[in-house]
């Protein structure tokens, strides 16, 4: 079982920012782990290129600030109920959300999981459209669960119970992107859930080949797909021993077929490792990260 300890919800009290903590509950509960929830407070919100900018008093501003985030967490720890799970709120000032995310991150022992969502107001509003999640993924040291609304969800919202029984697992044949091995199997030894371990396949067809109607590279080599399938399986070895796994290679581009396959299969969670060299790697590198997780129709979790 991995050893989550703390698991960091950061949230802005919108609807769509607390969509993520059904998942963050119950994350906490299945790994018996402290939740977090964390309010990220900017200084940002005034233009001072508007010529009719004024400052506000900057200690009234915080003052105020601070007491309605603390009332906010209050409010959600209130809303929660006893869902027999340990809760600290934290409310802190910085620069950027993602800048207050990882110093707490960084200042906080023992944080082994981030649950958020792809959108928000005021302290994440760039979450997924920016730079917030890419950043808390490539710095956070830990999984990351994204979540957003509407999508295919795999916990029932009023019962709290978890329907997991399709897990997609891409893989580049980089060792980062096999790293969430030991956690696919976890979770699809917990709830009986078979995987999809995946590969795409973008291969340019050279020109010459399009008056002849060649335009998969499956026409040129009749074996790529076995060497392919051949290659996953051994390079996932024992590692889902005991699970139901089926391996799965397609053609285009990585994150629409990521899409299309999550789609036509109801995938319930995808799980990423969060660098490699190409296919995944690469979408998970700049700002191809969004568009994957803005195109996923199901729960991502980056490992």
């Amino acid at each position: 079982m991995p050893d989550i300890k703390k698991i960091l919800f950061p949230t802005d009290f919108s609807e769509l920012a607390n969509h993520a903590l059904p998942y963050a509950i119950k994350m906490a509960q299945v790994f018996d782990a402290e939740l977090i929830m964390l309010h990220a407070i900017t200084l940002h919100e005034h233009d001072p290129n508007n010529p009719e900018h004024t400052f506000p008093s900057l200690e009234s501003y915080c003052s105020e600030v601070v007491t309605a985030a603390n009332n906010g967490l209050e409010l959600c720890i209130e809303n929660l109920g006893d869902r027999g799970v340990r809760i600290k709120k934290a409310v802190l000032q910085g620069i950027s959300p993602h800048a207050v995310i990882l110093e707490f991150m960084r200042d906080e022992a023992d944080i082994s999981m981030v649950v958020m969502s792809t959108h928000g107001r005021s302290g994440l509003s760039h979450v997924l459209l920016g730079s917030v999640t890419e950043s808390v993924i490539r710095y956070a040291g830990c999984p990351v669960l994204v979540v957003k609304n509407p999508e295919h969800e795999f916990i029932d919202a009023g019962t709290g119970e978890i329907h997991l029984k399709k897990i997609l697992f891409p893989i580049d044949f980089s060792e980062n992107s096999i790293k969430p091995l030991k956690f696919v199997k976890f979770i699809a030894e917990m709830h009986g859930s078979e995987v999809s371990v995946f590969h795409a396949v973008d291969v340019e067809i050279p020109p010459v080949y399009y008056t002849a109607g060649v335009d998969s590279a499956l026409e040129l080599d009749s074996g790529l797909e076995d060497r392919v399938v051949s290659m996953m399986e051994e390079m996932v070895g024992d590692g889902l021993s005991g699970v139901d796994v089926r391996y799965v290679m397609s053609e285009g581009r990585v994150a629409d077929k990521i899409r299309e396959y999550a789609a036509d299969n109801e995938i319930d969670l995808l799980i990423i490792g969060s660098e490699g060299e190409q296919g995944v790697g690469e979408m998970l590198l700049g700002s191809t990260t969004a568009r994957v997780i803005q195109k996923a129709v199901c729960p991502v979790m980056v490992v």
